[in-house]
This record gives structure tokens, sequence and C-alpha cells, in this order.
């Protein structure tokens, strides 16, 4: 059985995680601090965007909410194929705007 929990807290600004596999016995949990994260995307909000750049930074991405989207989805955004992959960069910010909207630089 396999059992994911990852759930921000507005409180202490910490995205805990964890994952367990039962079936495998591996236990794992994943905490991370996502503050610094959270500092960049309202810098980069309140930035605004350069009209003369080749790209919009779209959000900026936790490494445990990179592993939750990658266990869940199969989407994994540290593979250089998803970025080309049109339809799979489509799911993946599909994801970011429906369960992590507080990580969107741009929509």
């Amino acid at each position: 059985m396999l059992e994911k929990k990852f759930k921000h807290s507005a409180v202490d600004s910490a995205l805990d995680g964890m994952i367990s596999f039962e079936d495998t016995k591996t236990y794992t949990k994943i905490a991370q601090d996502i503050t610094p994260f959270l500092d960049e995307v309202k810098r980069d909000r309140d930035a605004g965007f350069n009209k003369k750049a080749s790209y919009r930074k779209f959000a900026s991405i936790p490494d445990v909410v990179a592993i939750e989207i990658a266990n869940n989805y199969g989407i994994n955004i540290h593979d250089q194929h998803t970025a080309k992959d049109q339809s799979l960069m489509k799911k993946f910010k599909k994801i970011i705007m429906q369960d992590y909207p507080y990580l969107l630089v741009s929509s």
C-alpha cells in the first residue's frame, strides 16, 4: 500500500511530506522549509516580468513538490525531456495552478 501526504502549513510555511511504502517496508519522510521559495515568488511577482526576456518564469518549485508530482503523476520536472514535451508541461502547470497556487509567479 502506498501512502502519501503532502501539505502546506500557513502557520510555519513548511511543506511536509510523508511517503510510506508499506509493501516494501520502506519508510521515508521528507520535510522542506519553503519560506525561501515563497520569498522568491513574492520578489518575482513584485518585480513583474522582463518584456525583453525570451521566457517568463512560471513558478518556483521546491524539491518536495517535484517529488510529490513525480510520484503522483509520473511527471519528473527534473528530466530534460519533460520540458520538451508540451503535453507533460501543460499537465504539470495545471497541477501547480490547482494544488500549489502560492508557488506561482505568473500564469
